[in-house]
């Protein structure tokens, strides 16, 4: 995932948009709604729900005192240079994932796979380029993918928790095709166990997501996905299963590592906006895993392309990239990482969700 076009000192956003009160926050293929948005489940994250298990990395609260990484202060050195470079920002409308949720009526299709998946760099057991179909993908009539070069788009089912993760995707006059797709479960932990996930490193696209209904409860409880430049090359630490790292810099970042705002910060002292403040603490109670190599050092909400209004107004600016420069990367910490894993075997898992067929 990458961004791109981002100046190295942005002029100011543009004012906030109209009020929350004047905005009805809907998804598309919506049935029912409460408090603006709708809500098929307990776990359903457009209202005050969750995704994944209690026992997913991204749902641990970081415990007092945790292990630090020895080699912390050097990578925060190259946090703060991909900052200086191109700012800390929140990525909203583009190199994001548009999220749509499927009814029971929705057209289900088969998606046509290139195998051209993302980080399949460390099992050379992996062949790329090996066609396949992704049978029964219920796709809503409206759903368009990022309208940048990775093209991701999921669709979740809500009424079986099924979660389908598309990359490089495409609806062309014969039907839908990817560069990658699979499957997963919401109720699983987030990860997919042997890579080839539509994200690089194995985590499921929505895996660290911001919502809109967190930002407007201003409540994020679960630890957030980031990208920057310098990712490491040589494969990845745990939780992250694969990796699309590159970087030989000594003081890169691999993969999968868990980056935390010090808690014992006084937020209190930053002069916050809400929407910071509401992400700074996510920061400082769950921290960040980083998920991708991207252009900057970003954080990712869900793509609001997949609502019918925009469901944040009155919330961010109206802005692809907001800013988040006043949350000090100089006081972030990385805690301990673990080995890298120079090898990581590559396999797609079956799934109750979709069969997924090689063909040719």
């Amino acid at each position: 995932m990458r961004l791109v076009k981002l100046p190295k000192h942005r002029p100011a956003l543009a004012a906030l948009l109209a009020v929350a009160s004047a905005v009805t926050m809907v998804p598309r293929d919506a049935s029912a709604a409460v408090d603006g948005a709708v809500v098929a489940n307990a776990a359903d994250p457009r209202g005050s729900g969750r995704l994944f298990s209690a026992t997913s990395p991204f749902n641990q609260v970081i415990p007092t005192n945790p292990q630090i990484d020895p080699r912390s202060a050097q990578y925060v050195k190259t946090l703060v240079r991909s900052k200086t470079e191109k700012d800390f920002v929140l990525s909203v409308t583009d190199w994001t994932v548009p999220v749509y949720f499927s009814e029971a009526n929705t057209a289900r299709h088969d998606v046509r796979i290139a195998g051209q998946p993302p980080g399949g760099h460390y099992d050379r057991a992996f062949i790329h380029d090996v066609q396949r179909i992704m049978r029964g993908v219920p796709i809503p009539d409206n759903a368009k993918p990022d309208p940048q070069d990775d093209a991701h788009l999921t669709v979740i089912d809500p009424a079986n928790g099924c979660e389908y993760d598309l990359y490089g995707a495409k609806k062309t006059a014969t039907g839908w095709t990817a560069l990658w797709a699979n499957a997963t479960t919401t109720p699983a932990s987030g990860i997919y166990p042997y890579g080839l996930s539509s994200r690089a490193t194995g985590f499921s696209p929505l895996a660290g997501m911001i919502w809109p209904a967190e930002l407007r409860a201003g409540r994020i409880d679960h630890a957030l996905m980031f990208a920057f430049p310098y990712t490491k090359s040589g494969g990845p630490v745990a939780p992250a299963t694969a990796s699309d790292g590159k970087t030989n810099l000594a003081a890169a970042l691999p993969q999968g590592a868990r980056v935390q705002l010090d808690p014992a910060l006084d937020l209190r002292t930053l002069k916050l906006s809400p929407y910071e403040r509401t992400i700074a603490e996510a920061l400082q109670r769950y921290g960040m895993f980083l998920g991708d190599t991207g252009g900057a050092l970003a954080l990712y909400a869900v793509s609001p392309q997949s609502f019918d209004t925009n469901p944040y107004a009155g919330v961010l600016p109206n802005d692809p990239y907001v800013l988040l420069n006043k949350i000090p990367v100089n006081r972030f910490r990385v805690l301990a990482t673990g080995p890298q894993m120079a090898r990581t075997p590559l396999n797609v898992v079956p799934s109750t969700c979709a069969r997924i067929d090689i063909v040719g």
